[in-house]
């Protein structure tokens, strides 16, 4: 451990010394490095945001969920009911249809031979 802080410290110390220097462009060594490291920064900082707002998110939608089943097993009662109430009228009409036809097969003029 003692060696590894004595490499942090002198690995330190030369990106230190190296950030004075500038290249040919007039721009320091270490400014690429500084760029990267702040964007970094950032880039963590807007997925501790997100994470947060994922929580929150998932406790909104956790909320929402009984009074939603609540609605879907009332909207399934609904439909059954339509289901049942549209079965009994397809079934008169049947009948209808039904009692229909034979009153008009039985009315039917009959041919003579």
């Amino acid at each position: 451990m003692k060696k590894f802080s004595l490499g942090l410290a002198v690995g330190a110390g030369f990106g230190m010394v190296l950030s004075l220097f500038r290249d040919k462009n007039g721009r320091r060594l270490g400014q690429p490095i500084q760029d990267q490291f702040r964007g970094t920064k950032e880039d963590i900082s807007d997925l501790t945001n997100a994470i947060g707002s994922l929580q929150e998110a998932r406790q909104e939608l956790n909320a929402s969920l009984p009074p939603v089943k609540k609605n879907l097993t009332e909207l399934e009662k609904d439909i059954q009911y339509y289901q049942m109430s549209i079965s009994r009228i397809i079934t008169q009409l049947q009948k209808q249809t039904q009692k229909i036809s034979e009153d008009i097969t039985q009315n039917l003029p009959k041919k003579s031979e």
